[in-house]
């Protein structure tokens, strides 16, 4: 068991891709940005959006169809697969949420996306947490934890978008 729940993670570190998650920009960072005259920072601004819109929709676009034909060839192929697509996911879940920050339109609304963002993690790790207790052990642990990791983090994505929306489409 213990070496299943690994093989993603050894995988990632095998391949060599570096591991990027979320970061914070800074409410200066955003000022500056909005500081800027007003055609430049629309222009500025919409170079946030297509990335945003790319990893929203191919992330919403896998919802119920990760993996499937791995699973016919058995649980050790379907959880290296789900591993993969937890750390695709995972990057697409950076590029939304980076970008994001930077289509708020005060320090405010900045600053609540950010502490939505807090709030979120730790919810994730506590229904993470729960996952392990239910299915401590077995070959099917790790797949099933990572069908409920992307779909906290495919649900948290469209509610910020729902959120956000006049934001992106501005």
């Amino acid at each position: 068991m213990k070496c299943l729940v690994l093989l993603p993670f050894a995988f990632a570190v095998i391949s060599g891709q570096a591991q990027t998650g979320p970061q914070n920009i800074s409410s200066a960072q955003l000022q500056a940005l909005l500081d800027l005259p007003l055609d430049q920072a629309i222009q500025r601004r919409d170079t946030y959006k297509e990335p945003l819109r790319a990893a929203y929709a191919r992330q919403i676009a896998l919802i119920g169809k990760d993996c499937q034909t791995e699973a016919a060839q058995g649980q050790q192929t379907y959880n290296i697969c789900m591993g993969r697509a937890d750390e695709e996911a995972d990057r697409d879940y950076a590029t939304f949420y980076n970008n994001l920050q930077w289509l708020c339109h005060d320090e405010e609304q900045l600053k609540t996306l950010q502490s939505s963002q807090t709030t979120w993690k730790a919810y994730r790790e506590s229904a993470l947490d729960a996952v392990h207790a239910a299915w401590s052990s077995g070959t099917g642990a790790p797949g099933f934890a990572s069908e409920v990791y992307l779909t906290l983090l495919r649900d948290n994505m469209r509610e910020l978008y729902q959120i956000y929306g006049l934001n992106i489409s501005q």
